[in-house]
């Protein structure tokens, strides 16, 4: 091989993209079916993530062996396993998070009488991980393990106004998908607010992801002020009214505080963000 030809050689290889196709593939697959709950049919997770069925008949087959994925025998859908339960039990177990907020989460949900949940961020989304509904919920608004999208929910605004410079400058660099006419499409705009919800430690969503429903969030954190989660309480928008808002905001932001204060957070610790765009276990 010629030095020109060594040297292309050598371009090519630095221009890889530093990561494994199956494994981002297997990622899209999981987000996919998390959002699609109870099941989804292997069709429908090849038409959303845009793979070619066999393939994605590959990926489920290696999940379902390694009890990530089940499938249905009644049905043939596809449906996260409790794998992921173990998966995840050590990352939540570690935070304290779960022990901290249930109780709390769920005198929420009963006082304000609406859907309660806690999400944490994935470094791209909001997941929720928790959720209590109370006497008035009439459905259940992001189940467990349902991602909400950084830009136009109020947990995902609330978590991304504290995720890394990196994470920010990538999910405002991509298109802003709009799902109402009130959903922000403007990365500027989007931008413009984040100092804010970052000072106040809340957001809130108008009917910005669907619009029917709104929603308000504010922020736990951990005994070293660094963000750790979002709870959020989500209302139907004809019970959404400004006064209403103003009553959810003061009891979300009570519960917030606990859950922070039972983390060994106290007032005056700083606006720190997460370490690196992610939940941390903590020091």
């Amino acid at each position: 091989m010629s030095v020109k030809d060594k040297q292309l050689s050598a371009q090519k290889v630095s221009k890889r993209e530093p990561t494994v196709h199956a494994v981002r593939h297997a990622v899209e697959l999981l987000r996919c079916i998390a959002q699609a709950q109870p099941e989804i049919t292997i069709s429908e997770v090849a038409r959303r993530i845009g793979l070619h069925k066999s393939s994605v008949s590959r990926l489920i087959a290696t999940l379902v062996a390694e009890h990530i994925l089940e499938r249905s025998p009644q049905t043939d859908g596809v449906r996260l396993g409790f794998g992921l339960v173990a998966l995840a039990a050590p990352l939540l177990s570690g935070t304290g998070l779960p022990q901290a907020a249930r109780a709390r989460i769920a005198t929420l949900a009963e006082r304000s009488g609406e859907t309660v949940n806690l999400s944490i961020w994935d470094g791209g989304q909001a997941v929720s991980v928790f959720q209590a509904l109370g006497t008035n919920a009439i459905t259940h608004y992001a189940a467990p393990g349902q991602s909400n999208p950084a830009h136009c929910t109020a947990s995902g605004k609330l978590l991304l106004a504290f995720a890394s410079d990196v994470e920010i400058e990538r999910i405002l660099a991509e298109p802003l998908t709009r799902y109402t006419e009130h959903t922000c499409t403007d990365p500027a705009i989007l931008a413009s607010e984040l100092p804010r919800i970052r000072t106040e430690g809340r957001a809130i969503n108008r009917g910005e992801f669907a619009s029917d429903v709104g929603a308000v969030a504010a922020l736990v954190r951990d005994m070293d002020g660094r963000a750790r989660a979002a709870v959020t309480i989500t209302v139907p928008m004809y019970r959404f009214s400004p006064e209403r808002e103003t009553d959810l905001l003061a009891l979300v932001e009570v519960t917030a505080s606990d859950i922070s204060a039972q983390l060994g957070y106290q007032r005056g610790q700083g606006n720190a963000a997460f370490p690196n765009g992610l939940l941390q276990r903590g020091p």
